[in-house]
């Protein structure tokens, strides 16, 4: 159960998804292309978190100590949003988007990452904040790579002009968890080293990260489909090199 098999499958799924998804754009939303949609996001989520359960089991903690699992992590938080957003919205093109960056993250995960099999925990993983701090952090990448989404797919799709707060939503929703995160990072890291804040280069990354996602709200960047789209590239670009490029560098004490 903890093995690549259910995220395979839950790769094949959001694949279909994102697929009917952008068929069914201009139809109505009750459709059989959105009922297919929308079914297999949710089965896909099913896979996935019945693969996350399964490998807790097995480990006896919360699997995302590894690239591997925060990537697949990653993929989860995004089709998670994205499915919440497509059911308080219908607008099947920008669940089409999310559908498809789930599932470009997942085979990230499974394939230039590689699937990795349950290890043991690092002693420094062994604290109470570590869950806080990556589901926090997770479900604010998630909000900011939607939000690009829907911004990209704004420009394409004038349908999504019906709904002109879900940028600003999705943007102060990740700012507000990512800077939670960032929170309850600050807390492990004194608990596990007696100091609150070190400069290290993730930490400074994600404190832009969060930064850039300020100041876009505060100049109503969000409010407007040209600069959404920019502000919400420039957040995603800081954040996928915190996330990334930092480990790619070998800089800092974080594995990922």
């Amino acid at each position: 159960m903890n093995g690549p098999a259910l995220l395979l499958l839950a790769l094949a799924a959001y694949f279909t998804a994102g697929v009917a998804a952008g068929l069914a754009r201009g139809r109505h939303s009750y459709g059989h292309l959105s009922v297919v949609s929308l079914a297999a996001s949710v089965a896909g989520l099913c896979l996935q978190l019945v693969f996350t359960v399964a490998r807790t089991a097995a480990c006896g903690f919360l699997p995302f100590a590894s690239r591997f699992e925060s990537m697949a992590l990653f993929a989860l938080s995004v089709q998670a949003v994205g499915l919440i957003v497509y059911l308080a919205t219908r607008r099947h093109s920008a669940k089409s988007g999310t559908d498809l960056a789930g599932a470009v993250l997942l085979a990230a995960a499974l394939l230039p990452v590689g699937f990795q099999p349950g290890g043991d925990l690092n002693p420094i993983l062994h604290s109470p904040w570590f869950a806080f701090h990556i589901l926090l952090a997770f479900g604010g990448y998630a909000c900011f790579t939607t939000g690009l989404v829907w911004s990209i797919a704004s420009l394409l799709d004038r349908q999504l002009d019906r709904n002109p707060t879900v940028p600003g939503r999705l943007a102060l929703a990740g700012l507000f968890l990512l800077g939670l995160g960032i929170l309850t990072g600050a807390a492990w890291a004194e608990a596990a080293w007696g100091t609150w804040w070190g400069w290290d280069p993730k930490e400074a990354w994600a404190l832009l990260t969060w930064t850039l996602a300020m100041a876009g709200l505060h100049l109503r960047l969000f409010e407007r489909r040209w600069p959404a789209a920019l502000g919400f590239g420039l957040v995603f670009a800081a954040m996928m090199f915190t996330f990334v490029g930092i480990n790619l560098l070998k800089w800092g004490l974080h594995r990922y």
